[in-house]
């Protein structure tokens, strides 16, 4: 495997490549270990490299995480596909810049039963429909609402999701009916009434100290901003 073919891979995922799709392109481990050896590329964990000369970006520990899911194939393939493999809750929270959240382990909703014998992953199972999730700068992702939703069922303590459901309304745009309908299970778990949504994303607005001037500008856009809920 050349030098060029290994870039043309790397360019189509952030500058990223396995180990495993060197080999599959014809190259072997020891050729891929004499490239880091030599600089060439750099180590982001076991089995994925970055290509020398990208720029490091703060989403590559997430997008690595992502590639070694299943390492033999490039991104383009697996997301040409439904992904079995989709970033959430804190990972997707981190991806869309809501709240602040420590995102210590790398999360994905997968559909079947998965192990990994990393300690900084976690998988969560579940069924996603086609609504469920999108691609956030290259990487499956649970919308902004699932992601959400999926903290709270998550039992996140209420201080922080707050902050999530501050920002995905005042920089995300989501729709208040939306969420506030999304949240209805979760209602009394945070200390709203039960089955009022609506108090509970009050609540968190509250606690997330949104004062009621931009209040009003969320509940007067709300309704322009529906489609463009869960995208980048």
């Amino acid at each position: 495997m050349s030098l060029v073919e290994l870039a043309d891979i790397a360019a189509e995922q952030w500058g990223l490549i396995t180990t495993a799709q060197a080999e599959a392109a014809g190259s072997s481990r020891k050729a891929v270990g004499r490239l880091a050896r030599a600089g060439v590329l750099e180590r982001l964990a076991h089995g994925v490299y970055r290509l020398a000369g990208t720029p490091a970006d703060p989403r590559d520990d997430l997008r690595a995480a992502w590639l070694a899911l299943d390492p033999a194939r490039v991104a383009g393939a697996r997301l040409r596909d439904d992904p079995p493999e989709v970033v959430s809750h804190r990972s997707a929270a981190a991806l869309y810049e809501l709240g602040d959240l420590d995102a210590d382990r790398h999360e994905f909703i997968v559909a079947g039963r998965r192990q990994t014998r990393r300690s900084d992953i976690r998988f969560h199972r579940a069924a996603l429909t086609a609504a469920d999730w999108g691609i956030v700068d290259g990487l499956p992702c649970t919308t902004v609402v699932r992601t959400i939703t999926d903290l709270a069922a998550d039992r996140t303590d209420g201080g922080h999701l707050a902050g999530v459901v501050r920002d995905a309304l005042t920089v995300r745009h989501v729709d208040v009916d939306g969420l506030a309908r999304a949240l209805i299970p979760y209602a009394a778990r945070y200390g709203a009434p039960t089955d009022d949504g609506e108090a509970l994303l009050t609540r968190f607005l509250d606690e997330a100290g949104v004062p009621e001037a931009t209040r009003r500008t969320i509940e007067l856009t709300s309704g322009d901003q529906r489609t463009i809920e869960g995208t980048a």
